[in-house]
């Protein structure tokens, strides 16, 4: 069964009604700038009439509208989306969702959304991927003088291992899933004790001699290209600094 759905169509799938995120706003905004880009001279909302966004990592799509075949006035609909048999699709609304355009005007506007993150790997990816638009708050619990040092540390390091194509690589990943992971387990470890953001850089050193190393080393050298080298350092980031160390180290030993 196809089901029309603020101006698409969708088969196969159920939808069920969600509330509308930061990321959600942000994400329709850049469908609906991109369309724009270099062809009018219009207000934005008024180039599009429709749009959408999906968010693949967490499973949903975005939908705007400026006016619809089911909806009275303009607005924003997120849905978490699931495979289903066919003719067994489905929408399930939510009526007490706030829908209206209120977030994208402000946008429009010149305005940032504030977006309260609940923990510290969520401040760190919004940081990275939509800090843009988006005014991005501490966890209540982080939002301390030696917490936000602490966090920009861990931005910094969040910040350099995914610029580099190297860390996209299933070693790359490993390796950072694991460095981001101890850090920010060993940055609240030093909170909690009443550290600072000194106490929290002795730390890294200690945690990175204690990771497996080969794996992302070895990657680096099969790269066997200079030009890595100059982008990746030097860096701010003392788990890129200490990946290309080892690598370094490794080709040595090679090499005698």
């Amino acid at each position: 069964m196809t089901i029309h759905l603020h101006s698409f169509i969708g088969i196969g799938k159920c939808y069920i009604q969600v509330e509308n995120q930061a990321h959600h706003i942000t994400g329709i905004l850049r469908k609906i700038t991109n369309y724009s880009h270099n062809r009018y001279k219009k207000p934005l909302l008024e180039v599009a009439d429709s749009a959408y966004f999906e968010c693949e990592e967490e499973g949903t799509i975005t939908y705007y509208e400026a006016k619809g075949s089911d909806a009275a006035t303009s607005g924003i609909w997120t849905y978490l989306v699931y495979d289903c048999k066919e003719n067994e699709e489905k929408v399930f609304r939510d009526l007490s969702i706030d829908t209206s355009t209120k977030s994208l005007q402000e946008l429009l506007a010149g305005q940032s959304l504030v977006k309260n993150t609940t923990d510290i790997y969520e401040y760190l990816k919004y940081q990275l991927y939509e800090s843009e638009y988006l005014d991005v708050r501490l966890p209540r619990d982080w939002d301390t003088p030696q917490g936000k040092e602490i966090a920009n540390l861990l931005l910094e390091e969040f910040k350099a291992l995914n610029s580099l194509s190297l860390f996209a690589e299933d070693a790359g990943k490993k390796y950072t899933r694991i460095v981001i992971n101890k850090f920010i387990q060993i940055g609240w470890e030093v909170l909690e004790n009443g550290g600072t953001s000194k106490d929290f850089e002795c730390c890294q050193h200690d945690i990175l001699k204690k990771i497996k190393i080969d794996d992302i080393a070895n990657l680096i050298i099969a790269y066997n290209d200079y030009r890595l080298w100059q982008a990746a350092l030097p860096s701010k980031s003392k788990a890129v600094e200490y990946a290309f160390h080892a690598a370094l180290n490794l080709l040595c030993r090679i090499q005698e």
